[in-house]
């Protein structure tokens, strides 16, 4: 059931929203999964907050700044300071084995008077006692996109990478009912030990049993276009009978020139866990069998719009503490329905580090 304080919220903004004081609330309503502590599951829908009371400083901790996906979140979080008139520090950690860093970015910008902090944690269990440490000091935590296994946070919004993994998996598996002839998966999640990794993981396990459909071999690496393309060399070179090969959208973009200029585009199908620009393009093209998307720009909007509710109403106990946003998946024949939008930064779009200071 939704909470009270939820059913608040949202009369309170739809009100709002009918009179001529509301600015760029264009990516509200949005229907999304509050998750209950019991794990249940109820499609709601998030009503964001209208302007800030004050202009709150905000940390926002993304693991690295090297492919499309945090480049739109980014933008998002930007774009959603902007509204709310909030400032903003983002933060680069430097790729996935940097969780050191990470940490010290995190205490560093607390330490400079930052009321609230947006986490992408790089390590689902690593961040652990700094989220001890920032509760006791009454720091509003978002744990954002990836997950974290702490409870010492305000509150979560997730694009939830197992359903991401799991929504991959459901695709291949429909496709390859048990009972029909096995088809061979190169499958590659991303960097070991990574939240991330460990969801994509377990989704995708979920989503194709008990279907036709088997793992060849599983590869870790870390998600750099270059260090995908070389995995996929290796996998091509040592499994010649694969069917697919599936895992995130750098790996993808990575391996579909390899299949080019092999010529094996008609015998190995790509299918991304998740959408990128070039993922797109490749959709549009019919060059990728299919790809997942999440709207990374709305979920990063409404990581900053949590923590300034949360800053500005105090963390309730009957507040709506974990929401996931809403995937689907989309193939050559029904790309046209996808809105960029949602997910991708405009083209030309630059990393901004520093918003409203």
């Amino acid at each position: 059931m939704t909470s009270n304080l939820f059913l608040k919220c949202v009369a309170t903004a739809s009100i709002a929203l009918s009179g001529s004081v509301v600015h760029a609330a264009d990516w509200f309503p949005i229907e999304v999964n509050q998750v209950g502590a019991d794990g249940n599951v109820v499609k709601v829908e998030y009503q964001g907050q209208q302007k800030a009371s004050q202009k709150w400083p905000i940390c926002v901790s993304f693991p690295h700044m090297k492919d499309p996906f945090w480049l739109a979140a980014n933008y998002g979080v930007v774009e959603e300071a902007k509204r709310l008139g909030v400032s903003v520090q983002v933060l680069d950690a430097g790729g996935y084995t940097q969780l050191n860093n990470q940490i010290s970015q995190i205490e560093n910008c607390v330490a400079g008077g930052a009321k609230a902090v947006v986490m992408v944690s790089i390590d689902a269990e690593g961040v652990g006692n700094m989220l001890k440490t920032l509760k006791d000091k009454n720091i509003v935590v978002i744990d954002a996109f990836n997950g974290s296994n702490s409870t010492d946070v305000a509150a979560r919004v997730l694009t939830n990478p197992r359903d991401e993994g799991f929504r991959a998996g459901e695709y291949l598996a429909k496709k390859h009912p048990k009972g029909t002839p096995e088809v061979r998966v190169g499958w590659l999640p991303g960097p070991a030990g990574a939240g991330f990794v460990e969801g994509f993981n377990a989704g995708f396990l979920d989503g194709i049993k008990d279907s036709a459909v088997v793992i060849a071999e599983t590869k870790y690496g870390d998600v750099g276009k270059e260090i995908q393309a070389r995995l996929v060399e290796d996998m091509l070179q040592t499994h010649k009978d694969l069917d697919y090969i599936v895992g995130t959208a750098v790996m993808v973009e990575g391996a579909l020139p390899l299949l080019k200029a092999r010529k094996l585009l008609d015998k190995v199908k790509l299918v991304s866990v998740y959408m990128t620009p070039g993922v797109y393009q490749g959709l549009k093209k019919g060059e990728i069998e299919a790809a997942g998307v999440a709207p990374i720009v709305t979920t990063a909007k409404m990581t900053i719009d949590s923590a300034v509710r949360i800053l500005e109403q105090g963390n309730n106990p009957e507040a709506l503490t974990r929401v996931d946003t809403i995937g689907t998946v989309y193939t050559p024949a029904t790309v046209g329905e996808f809105d960029p939008s949602i997910t991708f930064a405009p083209a030309g779009f630059r990393p901004v580090f520093s918003f409203g200071k």
